[in-house]
């Protein structure tokens, strides 16, 4: 009984690479975060505000406007589920994530403003942070699971 509940949670939750998924969760949130966030024409902070109405202040002119159009909105998504996904992981990683990502800390800044020790910090918590952070953001799949040439399921 117990391999079998073994294989159906491999099959439902597959064994995550974790060094390969750290590394992929910081690709994505050192390079295309920044690039969705000046696509979408708005500060994080605008984007973090639920008074926000997710439309576009201006309409662009031209032949491809449909195409700005839908590139802005779907910048404004990975924007807004990078940040849903942040507050989905524990209050710990959400520190992290939120100064390191939202609020431009370096790794210096942000270890000794929670209050970790360097060791602590690079050791534990910050790959803790982007392990959380590859299963809380459902935009796309950032985990690399073991024995997989390709992420997802």
């Amino acid at each position: 009984m117990m391999g079998e509940q073994q294989v159906i949670s491999d099959e439902i939750f597959p064994p995550v690479d974790q060094d390969k998924t750290i590394k992929q969760v910081r690709r994505f949130l050192d390079k295309k975060l920044p690039q969705a966030v000046r696509a979408s024409g708005h500060s994080v902070a605008d984007l973090k505000s639920p008074s926000m109405d997710g439309m576009p202040k201006s309409a662009p002119a031209g032949n491809s406007a449909e195409d700005r159009i839908t590139r802005r909105l779907y910048a404004e998504q990975i924007v807004r589920q990078t940040i849903q996904a942040m507050a989905r992981c524990d209050h710990e990683c959400q520190e992290i994530l939120d100064r390191l990502y939202l609020q431009g800390y370096s790794d210096t800044m942000c270890y000794m403003d929670i209050g970790y020790s360097k060791t602590q910090y690079f050791d534990r918590w910050k790959p803790l942070a982007m392990l959380q952070f590859a299963q809380s953001y459902y935009l796309e799949d950032l985990n690399i699971y073991q024995n997989r040439t390709q992420t997802g399921l």
